[in-house]
């Protein structure tokens, strides 16, 4: 199997990873732990250990190594632990609500297989030939899958439903600057060397280009004949620069074009290495972008990103608060809300 192909799922899975919280079949069992119970299920030791592994494979796969890698792995797996409980109260909501992702699961590895240029009835195999074991594969992607479809449901749409015409209005209003398309100008050039000359001679051939184009040459033709830089290839056209707060031309250029308008050629510009003749070719005022459908979708989004942490919180809260959640002694400190929330715990189902 191409190793690129394999690193591309793995990437993906660990993207999307819920870490399991049952052992594979044939997997050994490291010992008999149970570290939570969550209602009726259970995360034992070994997944406890095997997220971990895979909390820890994600982060060299960013890139870290040494310390660095070490410093991000014990502030990650503080609330890893939680992570895990908080996965299965979702897959247990999941299941009340008679949610069912096999579909999605099928249809994720057969996309996959489909760029990797795999058969889809030997996707199972392929796996087990890179040291995957597609159950495990397959429940990984459930896991997600499962989380993620009653976020939507339960948290996402209700976010929605509550962000109204006014709420896209006033975010709007107050990044106004943010939608403001700025002043933009379109410049051309001749530009005069002092490399080789004195600034003398150098202002003497300005001036005679001056002439010229009073007498009406042609600037285009005038920079492809006296220019000394690579715009006089393309008639000194040297593109089009922001101004007003994002300026991206130089402050003596911005001064010398202030009050030109197009067609308006500058007075000679002094620069360390030469003079330089701007001509505006055009000019585009600066437009605040109009509050319109597509901008509408992508603020609604933005708005609703910007709430879903802290409502994902909020309702996760409430699925721990109405859970029987037991931590082993020996681990409550890897968990944070365990005080919280077995402060008035419910008898296991």
């Amino acid at each position: 199997m191409r190793r690129y192909g394999i690193a591309s799922l793995l990437g993906c899975l660990l993207w999307l990873s819920a870490p399991p919280l049952f052992r594979s079949q044939d997997e050994p069992v490291l010992v008999d732990e149970v570290v939570a119970r969550i209602n009726s299920d259970i995360i034992t030791l070994s997944a406890l250990r095997r997220a971990q592994a895979e909390l820890r494979e994600e982060l060299e796969q960013q890139g870290l190594r040494g310390e660095e890698l070490e410093r991000a792995y014990r502030e990650a797996s503080r609330t890893l632990l939680q992570q895990l409980i908080d996965n299965q109260l979702l897959v247990q909501r999941a299941n009340e609500l008679g949610i069912t992702v096999e579909a999605q699961i099928n249809e994720f590895l057969l996309n996959w297989s489909r760029q990797q240029g795999i058969p889809p009835a030997e996707v199972e195999k392929r796996l087990a030939e890179a040291g995957l074991d597609p159950d495990q594969v397959r429940q990984t992607l459930r896991l997600r899958f499962l989380r993620e479809a009653v976020l939507a449901r339960e948290v996402y749409s209700r976010i929605f439903q509550n962000i109204f015409d006014r709420d896209v209005e006033q975010y709007y209003q107050q990044h106004r600057e943010e939608f403001t398309e700025p002043e933009t100008v379109h410049l051309g050039e001749i530009f005069i060397s002092m490399q080789g000359r004195s600034r003398e001679q150098a202002l003497a051939i300005v001036r005679e280009v001056q002439e010229k184009l009073r007498a009406g040459a042609d600037f285009g033709d005038l920079a492809a004949q006296y220019s000394e830089r690579p715009s006089a290839r393309h008639k000194g056209d040297i593109g089009r620069f922001t101004l007003g707060s994002r300026r991206t031309l130089g402050d003596a250029q911005a001064k010398a074009i202030e009050e030109l308008k197009p067609g308006d050629v500058s007075a000679p510009v002094e620069l360390p290495d030469g003079f330089q003749l701007l001509k505006v070719l055009e000019r585009q005022e600066a437009r605040v972008r109009p509050l319109d459908a597509e901008l509408k979708r992508q603020l609604q989004l933005r708005l609703a990103q910007q709430r879903a942490e802290a409502a994902v919180r909020e309702y996760i809260e409430t699925l721990r608060h109405d859970a029987y959640i037991w931590i082993s002694p020996a681990y409550r400190e890897q968990y944070t809300a365990a005080e919280t929330t077995t402060a008035n715990p419910k008898k296991p189902q």
